[in-house]
């Protein structure tokens, strides 16, 4: 080679990206995204619609919570609607919110009477008996009942 040669030294990279630029757009490819974008979508749906199927089928229990006083490991509650059978598991909270286990013993007209799983203090607060179940969808968008 010599001095009056033109050598000319030409990226391979802007070379492609010339090529794009002049090309021009082809239709759609202003808008393409990875493919990773609609893999991520598809999984969407499937998480959102197995978990509207869930929603739609678990229940859940509701409570009923009842007045109630502690003495030893004795706790008697006014009755409400929900009547608890005897051996029924329920819990006990008291006013600072600590829960405790207790059992159904006995159930009158107007009483509660349950055993604590293990003896507290004097106080008040409530029996937490079971009501009814209730589809967790209701729970969760209570406008589709």
């Amino acid at each position: 080679m010599t001095a009056d040669d033109d050598i000319s030294y030409e990226s391979v990279f802007r070379e492609r990206w010339r090529d794009r630029q002049s090309a021009g757009a082809r239709p759609g490819e202003l808008i393409k995204q990875p493919g990773w974008i609609d893999a991520g979508l598809v999984a969407l749906v499937v998480l959102l619609v197995a978990g509207l199927i869930a929603a739609g089928t678990m229940t859940i229990t509701r409570m009923q919570a009842l007045p109630a006083v502690v003495q030893g490991a004795s706790v008697t509650a006014a009755r409400g609607e929900a009547s608890p059978a005897p051996g029924s598991v329920v819990q006990y909270r008291d006013a600072s919110g600590t829960t405790f286990g207790a059992t159904v013993v006995e159930v009158t007209a107007t009483e509660v009477t349950a055993r604590l799983d293990q003896p507290g203090p004097a106080s008040t607060g409530e029996l937490l008996v079971p009501a009814d179940r209730q589809r967790l969808i209701t729970v969760l968008l209570p406008r589709l009942r």
